[in-house]
């Protein structure tokens, strides 16, 4: 009876230990960027549905904000080297949108929804709906500077 009730300590003092190291590498794992850029610049090529573009320029204003916002001081530099465009042309019948990334700063967040949950937590589901409602597709093409 004794060893029965020492083995079934031992398996729960096991489980306890690997459930803590998942949770330390999940939590490592939140840390780590979603969508960190490389190169020396980033061409972001986004396809909205044209129904909901205005739903996409509002994401695109809560995001500025959340890096302008942030606490972080790293955002403001990633801030700094974003700009947005909206083509007049269509692609695949859907609205094109470039973000234009110009210093990449290198192992830091680019996701939309993550940059926005830092700043904003409690707005961020409603955000990302939108964002996911007006998604149609995505392109990103790192590039290097050309001696």
């Amino acid at each position: 009876m004794h060893r029965g009730v020492q083995v079934v300590v031992s398996g729960m003092a096991l489980a306890v230990l690997v459930l803590a190291g998942a949770g330390v590498a999940q939590a490592q794992e939140a840390d780590k960027p979603v969508l960190p850029l490389e190169g020396d610049a980033v061409v972001i090529t986004m396809l909205i549905k044209p129904d909901k573009t205005a739903d996409f320029e509002s994401v695109i204003a809560k995001y500025k904000e959340a890096f302008a916002k942030s606490e972080k001081p790293v955002r403001k530099q990633q801030l700094a080297g974003i700009k947005f465009f909206k083509s007049p042309q269509m692609a695949q019948g859907n609205a094109v949108y470039i973000i234009y990334v110009d210093p990449v700063v290198p192992n830091e967040e680019y996701d939309i929804s993550r940059v926005i949950a830092e700043v904003f937590p409690v707005e961020v589901q409603d955000v990302f709906e939108k964002y996911k409602g007006a998604f149609a597709g995505r392109a990103i093409t790192s590039l290097k500077k050309v001696p």
